[in-house]
């Protein structure tokens, strides 16, 4: 490059550089800015009809004796304690994991009894793996969890001797 170049394009840098600072400004704006609508969809249900089968016949079930709440996370009902070695690795284990159903007292919404139902992606080895843990975390917190297979058709009965067995 001739010096006759460089000097005749030397005044204009702060321009090219301003330049390229408002278009890289400009990109990261648009690339973290959140679209006009953002992605997100309403679910047809909270249950599947497998858990909804179950559902209406545990409705029957407890009555008015405990209140039932669905698709519970885990990190609602049991907590880790604040002075716990890698606290936040234990409680990341149960942010984003849910129970199918808990039973509630009526008064005071204390959970009594947790539901999970197993269908046969609970035979899966990564299933398994959680389920073994998310059985432990119920019994060091001193938290009943059913585990109950699912079912064409469910027996009522069956279901409130089954709780009150746990109770």
């Amino acid at each position: 490059m001739s010096d006759e170049f460089i000097q005749s394009v030397l005044p204009y840098w702060p321009t090219a550089v301003g330049l390229l600072v408002v278009i890289a400004i400009i990109a990261l704006m648009r690339m973290y800015s959140a679209p006009a609508k953002l992605p997100y969809k309403t679910r047809k249900s909270l249950l599947t009809k497998s858990e909804l089968r179950f559902y209406k016949s545990l409705q029957k079930a407890v009555l008015d004796d405990w209140e039932i709440f669905a698709m519970v996370r885990i990190a609602d009902l049991i907590r880790v304690e604040s002075q716990t070695r890698n606290y936040r690795g234990w409680l990341n284990k149960i942010l984003a994991k849910h129970i199918d159903f808990v039973l509630c007292h009526p008064g005071t919404l204390e959970p009594v009894v947790c539901i999970e139902l197993d269908d046969v992606s609970h035979n899966r080895p990564e299933r398994i793996e959680r389920d073994e843990f998310v059985n432990h975390a119920f019994e060091s917190a001193g938290l009943t969890l059913i585990r109950i297979e699912t079912q064409p058709q469910y027996k009522s009965r069956e279901i409130r001797d089954l709780i009150e067995a746990h109770v």
